[in-house]
């Protein structure tokens, strides 16, 4: 009988075909879009892949392709009594499948959030946190306190800590997704725009094309004659912005025919005078043979040598000095500009790249040259900007008895250190980089040997000048690569090693061109480790507690993920009876900084479960199953803090929508709560008091304490920069509530904690600027008093 429906279908009139024709493109679309997203193991449950087709009430499949299925289709939907519009094959996702499929939060979307086929991982039943592994690195993946499995971005575990790149993201389906760098176009031609990494900002300086320090004569600064300057208030006066050797702050040059102070007036007939720049080629250089302490003027100096520190180009200006030496003599020259950074070259041959000796750079540069043979010499003097300030380089040129090269510069010829301890005295001049530390680059190195007979505790420390900057490493075998027990760098820089036991080390010191260091070892009788100092002897730390710690008297021992520095450590290690989140708040002096890290198998960084930073630290490592954890806290600064540790049941997410202003807020109760949302389909209704206003899209919160209590708002496993404020009221928007305002990036989202009395409360989430927008996670956490 279905056979012969299905026939009669065919002779059905235009229309009806039509109707029917048409229900079986959008069941068959759906179809495809499931299997699609299926395939994809979808995991955040508001995001459909762009990757996949989404299905809408005109959707049409290829004619030939489906041309049989759409027939057959048709046949078998008139005889189940007709196609709804529901998606085939959709699989129960368990008691939020009616919250995860509304199209509440995305009118423009239609509904079709699909939960995968039995094997995917949203949505699993599950009884350990551990069953819920989705595969990707980034996610923190749990098992919420419904019996289903949750798996939640975690950004900061994507973060490489670049700021101008932008800011690394996590996609719960394809992983780590790199930032969208940061644009700083302020839309003023008169101003020059970059990223600067240093600052972690944007830079918007005067147009100066030529780079020779004067903007052009045409631009001020944005405002500046409206009485509104933009510090500071600038005026451009160069005339030829193409040239450097033309700007209105430098002395007329005689003889070039160019006016190159820009007052209209050229050469001898300049009524201020016309000079030529002194020591700027090889016919002109300045004599240093006699040592001493020089000034060069680089002011309408112009760059005439190629440079090897600047790739074989060459520079924006330069000098040329000359040294004559009749005798072997170890050389030390000092350069320092006030405006720029400095390089010195040393030249056979003056001006000829083919003859160069070496080349430093540095703020300031120090050059120096053990027993450099009878002969002639040029130095090469140039910045590495065109903008010098003063234009003035301070020189020194110290000129010495002849001394012989450093016995210790390899592994052969390493120096002993006496078993009683001392202090040696080395050099990092005309040395070669031997050995790699972990801490230490391709700098020149000399190696030390450490032979003890007996269990001792060691302290070593390496000290050089104002400017040098020292590597100290204690390894276990010399050679290119070897295994680095400690690593300290800086002037001076130091390790210290408890109970260390007999056998032969290597200490190596690694620097550039340092001329003198000392080397301080002390050894003495070994005494036992401070409670919490390295993985065998971990202070036990009780969840839901507040303990006072400290690394006073601990070494940096234990290695974790987000930061690979030699700070003082201390390792916790905490037990739970069950699948647990587990919340850490670490607090100090008010200019401490503190990593920390939550991990399964101590001194092991891979599969951490968590590892974060800040000045208030602050780690959230969801639905941790049954066993035994460490906690290991680096202070950058200072010694002391309060630590408290909270563990709670790991909620299942409450998806907030349509909570887009104060009249549709989303309530939390006042035993807090896990909230996942989107700002993308929100709009702009409220202003951070900390953003300068400018904020984006934004989503509103409800809070209501009904005693008095301290409560922690964390945005962390959000996916772009985050803003969060509070206020205070019966009606919303309410008035500011000092210190809750604070924004976020990465491995540092924006969170804080407040002491709230008995009231009403409202939370905002937005973007730190107009561009940050979309999938965003909002965990309300009590806190002990």
């Amino acid at each position: 009988m279905r056979l012969s429906i299905a026939s009669g279908l065919l002779e059905l009139g235009p229309m009806v075909q039509t109707i029917f024709v048409r229900r079986v493109n959008i069941a068959a679309a759906r179809y495809t879009a499931e299997r699609c997203l299926a395939s994809r193991s979808p995991k955040s449950p508001w995001q459909t892949p762009l990757y996949c087709p989404i299905p809408s009430p005109g959707a049409r499949m290829p004619p030939r392709s489906f041309r049989a299925l759409r027939l057959a289709l048709a046949a078998l939907c008139f005889v189940l009594a007709g196609c709804g519009d529901e998606p085939l094959g959709f699989v129960d996702g368990g008691p939020l499948d009616a919250t995860l499929r509304s199209d509440a939060a995305f009118p423009e979307r239609p509904s079709l959030i699909d939960t995968g086929p039995a094997t995917d991982v949203r949505g699993r039943v599950c009884t350990r946190s551990s069953q819920c592994d989705d595969g990707v690195e980034c996610t923190m993946d749990f098992c919420a306190d419904d019996g289903r499995c949750v798996s939640v971005a975690d950004p900061g575990r994507c973060d490489d800590r670049v700021y101008c790149n932008g800011v690394e993201s996590c996609d719960a389906r394809r992983g780590c997704v790199r930032g969208t760098p940061v644009t700083c176009n302020d839309n003023y031609t008169c101003t020059i725009d970059r990223c600067d990494e240093m600052t972690r900002a944007c830079v918007h300086r005067p147009r100066d094309f030529d780079g020779d320090g004067d903007p052009d004569f045409r631009c001020t600064a944005y405002d500046c004659d409206a009485g509104v300057p933009d510090p500071p208030c600038w005026r451009g006066g160069d005339c030829d912005d193409a040239n450097p050797r033309v700007n209105s702050r430098l002395p007329e040059i005689c003889g070039d025919g160019v006016d190159n102070n820009c007052n209209g007036e050229i050469d001898a007939a300049d009524r201020m005078g016309c000079s030529r720049p002194m020591h700027d080629r090889c016919d002109d250089a300045l004599d240093v043979s006699a040592g001493g302490r020089f000034t060069v003027a680089l002011a309408g100096a112009l760059g005439d040598y190629p440079s090897r520190c600047t790739g074989n180009t060459i520079p924006p200006r330069d000098a040329v000095l000359r040294l004559r030496l009749d005798a072997p003599r170890d050389v030390a020259v000092t350069a320092e500009s006030s405006g720029a950074s400095v390089l010195v070259q040393l030249n056979a041959r003056c001006g000829d790249i083919e003859s160069v000796r070496d080349c430093v750079i540095g703020y300031p540069t120090v050059y120096r040259a053990r027993a450099l043979p009878a002969g002639e010499y040029f130095f090469q003097i140039a910045t590495t900007s065109a903008v010098v300030g003063t234009g003035e380089v301070a020189l020194t040129v110290e000129l010495t008895d002849p001394t012989p090269a450093p016995s210790n510069d390899a592994c052969s010829g390493a120096i002993d250190i006496p078993t009683g301890g001392a202090t040696l005295r080395g050099t990092l001049v005309d040395v070669d980089d031997d050995v790699t530390t972990s801490c230490g680059g391709t700098t020149p190195d000399v190696v030390y040997r450490l032979t003890l007979t007996e269990r001792r505790d060691v302290t070593l420390r390496a000290t050089g000048g104002r400017t040098d900057y020292l590597t100290l490493a204690l390894v276990d075998t010399c050679a290119r690569t070897t295994a680095t027990r400690r690593c300290a760098t800086g002037s001076p820089s130091q390790i210290s090693l408890r109970n260390l036991a007999p056998g032969t080390y290597f200490v190596v010191v690694e620097g550039t061109r340092v001329p003198s260091f000392t080397l301080e070892a002390e050894l003495t009788a070994p005494t036992s480790a401070v409670p919490g100092d390295s993985c065998s002897n971990p202070i036990t730390l009780s969840p839901n507690s507040t303990v006072m710690g400290t690394v006073a008297g601990a070494q940096g021992d234990v290695p974790i993920s987000c930061y690979g520095g030699d700070s003082r450590d201390v390792v916790y290690r905490f037990t739970l009876d069950r699948t647990l989140d587990v919340n850490v708040l670490l607090r100090g002096g008010a200019s401490d900084f503190f990593f920390m890290a939550v991990q399964r198998a101590c001194g092991s960084s891979t599969g951490e479960a968590a590892c974060r930073y800040g000045t208030v630290g602050r780690l959230t490592a969801r639905g941790l199953d049954p066993g035994d954890y460490y906690l290991v806290v680096r202070p950058l600064r200072g010694t002391e803090f309060t630590l408290t540790m909270v563990a709670s049941p790991p909620l299942a997410p409450v998806m907030a929508s349509g909570n887009d202003t104060c009249a549709t807020a989303q309530s939390i109760p006042s035993g807090g709560g896990f909230y996942m949302g989107n700002t993308a389909a929100l709009r702009r209704d409220y202003t951070a008091p900390c953003t300068l206003g400018t904020t984006s899209e934004d989503a509103v919160f409800r809070y209501r304490s009904d005693t008095r209590q301290r409560v922690q708002f964390s945005l962390e496993g959000s996916s772009f920069n985050t803003v969060v404020w509070m206020t205070q009221g019966p009606t919303c928007p309410g008035s500011s509530v000092p210190l809750t305002c604070f924004s976020g990036e990465g491995a540092s989202p924006a969170v804080f904690d407040a002491l709230l009395d008995p009231g009403e409360y409202w939370v905002f989430v937005s973007g730190f600027n107009a561009e940050a927008r979309g999938a965003y996670s909002l965990s309300v956490l009590p806190l002990p008093m």
